[in-house]
This record gives structure tokens, C-alpha cells and sequence, in this order.
């Protein structure tokens, strides 16, 4: 504050002079416009994406109007960007206010700085300033965690592409077993779970199908945040398992011996029941189906366990959610049902079969082709009776979850849609384009995460279609989706950096959760086309 005095002096008529003086104080540099607030933090951001809209409110303190007379100019860091303000007719009448926006848009990592500079005449010239900070990623934060599985801590799925230089500068190739990254654009964790020379020297590790049987445990151990994985090795068919506990990485790494070794990794799947996470079962070279305990490595027949099966059919087992049947192929053309509790084994014989096909719920099978228009019938396991033929629309790489099945429509123009099929009124019932879009015409689908909510359960989608330029009109762009079985919700999970994989079998993704949907494997030659394909397991949010 300052004081100053004014003095003046009056001489009347007569001649008299008098004087008086009058004490005036002023505030120092005091400002007809303030800022509300005065800065604006960004906080961190992915390099490449755009912020929320931030704003701030110019007001006019004065009891007279202020004229901007020298515009605003901005300072700093070029990636604070002005977007519009409401300031309109030059000036701001007293006790008048205006809003700001700005964004913040990081064109590289780092911390950034900048200012918005606002000038203005309330009878002299004069500059209020508004600072910015933010700060540029090269990932984006992972979603929150907690022992609730909830896909809507995803971002909803809308043509994201993968963010290709992000994930090129992380150099997946060359990283070890154990290493761990975000997802560039969805922040979830990814580990990677196999290389060359773990769990053993190997040209390829991954896994097969999205479909089928269970290859991730339930989770186990404090917090149930461990679970073991089914592993395959490209050449040779050895089989492991390992166990990998989120936040913390991986650990035994061991064979499976030649008494509980499936026929594939298509026979092999871990118990869907909460209390026997450690528990799995496998269809073996011998024909039967054994139950093992992939903790003590041993096989522990209870009940009716091992069951003869017979055949040496196709390599393929799925069963219910409570563990009660488990389908498979007997032959090439020949569907078995078992019932665990009873031990009855049933079969079906179709010439034109290839994958039996049991919605979790345990009651009915559809058995089916595998390619567009498929001929396939329903096998209702309660009574042993057989629907007619029919001719469905798309039923291949579907995703077999409580009472119906998600599937890909390949007969539209692109984007394909997704359908929803169901058993009702004696007859496979088909709901038309659940979702308009999807993953591409290469998806495939996965409904091995149990859930509760039948009618509006999730399935994931595996989009790995590269052809352009419609790729960039799919919902799932080369990547990992989950979406509700109504179509309500559509969200995605992550990308993954499948090169080409339709030119390799085993490059393809096929994204499978584990049965309480925590975890999901995938395949992926990490971007190099024709390169070697490893076993990679992401985090599902948790809440």
C-alpha cells in the first residue's frame, strides 16, 4: 500500500489565502482482472493423445470496464494449446467474467511449462498471466486395481489404432521372461511369459485357440492373485506350466510327465470352480480323462475320475461351469459328453461334424462345421435328444458362454458384424448384429470367464484383420476386446501387435481368459512379420 497527499491552497476575495491538505491511499499495483485459477495442471499424458478441455475464469474486480487492448499470446512449451473463450466485445464490463479453455496435447515425454499472457487497459497498460504444467508419457496410467473383475475401467472401444512407435521403442523381442510394459493406449500391464530360452530352448511358445478349454487357473494363494498357465512349445509338443502372480512376475516353470500330458493343449483345462484352482484335467494319449493337481504334479482320480473316453478323436475339451460335463471328439467325426457325477458317457456321430460346441451352463452342445452358412444341430445333454439340421449363418470361432454364444458374422460387407445365438423354441435362434462392428472378418472369440449375469455377460474378441483401408473402421483395431452378450458394452482391453499372424497358425492372437476373469493370455510376434511368437498374459482391472 502507499500514502500520498494532496495539498492545495484558495485565496478568496479579500485577498486571504487557505490551505488544506487530504491523505489518499492507494493499493500498489493492484489489477482490474483476476484468474480463477491462476494455473492449470494437466497432469500426466500419453504422448499423442489429448487432454480434457481445462478451464479458467477471467473476472473484472474494477468499477469500470477494462478493453483488451493487446490481445493474449501464449508462452512456453507449443503443446498448451488456446481453444476458445466467451471474452467477447473487446473488453469486460465491471464485475463482468469470461471463461478460458485450453488443452494439453504432449508431442514428446518430459515435464512441459507455458503460460497464456492476457493484456489489458484499465487506464494504463497492463499483462495478467494464466500458467500451465503438465507432462508428456510414453504409457498412459493403469487402471485402478482391487478383487472385482470390471471391464468398464476400460476404455469404451472406438477405432483406437495400436500405437505402433510407443510399443517399437519398448523392444518386446529382445526383452527377457518377467518383463512387463503398459499398454500404450489402455494402460493395462502385459507381461511376457515365454522367449527363446524359457522354459526351454524353443523356436515359438504360445498356446492354441481362444476357444475350448480353460488354459489359465482360477486365481490361488493371498489375494487368489496367482495363476498357473498352460504352456506349448511350437516344435516337439512339450507341455508346461507356470505360475505368475499379478504385480510380481513368474515362477516354476515344469514340464508336465508323460501321465497327465493331453493331446494337445486343446485337452487340457483347468478346473472353472472356485476352491479348486490348483485342480486341472486332461485328456491323455491313453484316452482318458484324468484329474491332476498341478501342485503336487500328480495325478489325484477322485469320484469318477479317470474316465475311459475311447477314440483318438481330434484334440478338443470344453465342460460347464461347475465342472459336471466335459465334451470333446471321441473321433473325427464322433462328439462325447461325460458327466462327471454320474459317469455316463453319451455320443453323437455326424459326418459333417468338426468341434462340438457347450455353452457353460451344461445343458446343451451345438455341433457344428467350421466354415460360413455351417450345418450344425443342438445335442440337449438332459435328455440325450438331438435337434434338427439347420443351416446357420456364421458359427466358427465363437465365444461359448452361460446359455447363448457370440459369434463373428463374416457374410456382410466390412466391418462384420457380431451375432448372438441361442436354444429356444427347439430351434438355434440367431439375434442379428448385436454390436454393428467387431474385430474383423480373422476374429475370434472366447467365453471361458464365468460370470454370473447371464444375460448380459461379457465375451472377448481377438480382431486381427490388417487389410486396408477398413481396418481402421473396426471398433477392435488389431486388437483385444471385450463386449456384453446383449451388446450393451463394448470396451477394449489391449492391443496386440500381432504382425500378419494369419501367415503362421500360431502367430494368431487368441485371447483366453482364466474361468474368473482376472488374467488373459494371448499370442504375438511382437510386430515383427515372420518373426518367432511368444505367450504374453495381461492384468485385467480390477476394482
Amino acid at each position: 500500500m502507499a500514502v500520498f497527499t494532496l495539498q492545495g491552497s484558495v485565496r478568496d476575495t479579500t485577498g486571504n489565502v487557505t490551505t488544506a491538505s487530504v491523505n489518499l491511499t492507494v493499493a500498489s499495483g493492484s489489477l482490474a482482472l483476476t484468474l480463477t485459477p491462476t494455473a492449470l495442471a494437466f497432469g500426466n499424458l500419453a504422448v499423442g493423445t489429448t487432454s480434457p478441455i481445462l478451464s479458467a475464469v477471467l473476472t473484472n474486480v474494477s468499477a469500470a470496464r477494462v478493453l483488451f487492448t493487446g490481445g493474449s499470446s501464449m508462452s512456453g512449451s507449443a503443446d498448451f494449446h488456446y481453444i476458445v473463450d466467451n471474452c467477447t466485445g473487446g473488453g469486460l464490463n465491471a464485475g463482468a467474467s469470461c471463461t478460458l479453455q485450453y488443452t494439453f496435447v504432449p508431442t514428446t515425454a518430459g515435464a512441459k511449462t507455458g503460460a497464456n499472457l492476457i493484456q489489458y487497459n484499465d487506464g494504463s497498460i497492463k499483462t495478467i498471466s494464466l500458467s500451465f504444467t503438465g507432462t508428456g508419457t510414453t504409457t498412459v496410467p493403469p487402471p485402478p486395481t482391487g478383487a472385482i473383475v470390471d471391464p468398464t475401467l476400460l476404455p469404451v472401444a472406438n477405432k483406437q489404432a495400436p500405437s505402433e512407435t510407443v510399443y517399437n521403442a519398448l523392444n518386446i523381442p529382445s526383452q527377457p521372461v518377467g518383463f512387463s510394459y503398459n499398454d500404450p493406449v489402455t494402460g493395462v500391464k502385459i507381461w511376457k511369459v515365454t522367449s527363446d530360452t524359457v522354459p526351454n530352448s524353443n523356436i515359438g511358445m504360445g498356446h492354441d485357440y481362444g476357444e475350448g478349454p480353460n488354459e489359465v487357473s482360477r486365481g490361488w494363494g493371498p489375494n487368489n492373485n496367482t495363476h498357473t498357465i498352460l504352456l506349448r512349445r511350437d516344435v516337439g509338443g512339450d507341455h508346461f506350466l507356470v505360475d505368475f502372480t499379478r504385480g510380481v512376475g513368474f515362477t516354476n516353470y515344469r514340464i508336465l510327465p508323460s501321465v497327465m500330458t493331453p493331446r494337445s493343449e486343446l485337452s487340457f483345462s483347468f478346473s472353472a470352480l472356485a476352491g479348486q484352482e490348483r485342480i486341472a484335467y486332461s485328456l491323455t494319449f491313453a484316452n482318458q480323462l484324468v484329474r491332476v493337481n498341478t501342485a503336487t504334479m500328480a495325478v489325484e482320480n477322485t469320484g469318477n475320475f479317470p474316465a475311459t473316453i475311447g477314440g483318438s478323436g481330434p484334440p478338443w475339451l470344453q465342460q460347464d461351469y461347475q465342472d459336471v460335463w466335459f465334451v470333446g471328439l471321441q473321433t473325427a467325426t464322433t462328439a462325447f459328453a461325460w458327466n462327471s457325477v454320474t459317469g455316463q458317457l453319451l455320443t453323437d456321430t455326424e459326418s459333417w461334424l468338426n468341434e462340438p460346441r457347450l455353452e457353460r451352463n451344461g445343458r446343451y452342445v451345438v455341433l457344428t462345421t467350421t466354415v460360413s452358412n455351417s450345418t450344425a444341430r443342438y445335442w440337449d445333454l438332459s435328455n440325450n435328444s438331438l435337434g434338427s439340421i439347420q443351416t446357420l449363418v456364421d458359427f466358427a470361432h465363437c465365444a461359448s458362454l452361460r446359455g447363448r454364444w457370440v459369434a463373428v458374422n463374416t457374410q456382410p460387407a466390412a466391418p462384420p458384424p457380431l451375432d448372438r445365438y441361442q436354444v429356444a423354441g427347439g430351434t438355434i435362434t440367431r439375434t442379428a448384429s448385436i454390436t454393428s462392428n467387431s474385430g474383423g472378418y480373422g476374429t475370434n472369440n472366447s467365453g471361458n470367464w464365468i460370470q454370473d449375469d447371464v444375460a448380459t455377460q461379457w465375451a472377448y474378441i481377438s480382431g486381427t484383420d490388417t487389410a486396408e483401408p477398413w481396418q481402421n473402421l473396426l471398433l477392435v483395431n488389431r486388437g483385444i476386446g471385450i463386449v456384453r452378450a446383449d451388446g450393451s458394452d463394448f470396451r477394449l482391453l489391449c492391443h496386440h501387435y500381432a504382425n500378419n499372424p494369419t501367415s503362421n497358425y500360431y502367430d494368431l492372437v487368441w485371447g483366453k481368459p482364466s474361468p474368473d476373469g482376472k488374467v488373459l493370455i494371448f499370442n504375438s510376434n511382437m510386430n515383427i512379420n515372420g518373426g518367432r511368437h511368444d505367450l504374453f498374459v495381461v492384468e485385467v482391472p480390477l476394482r
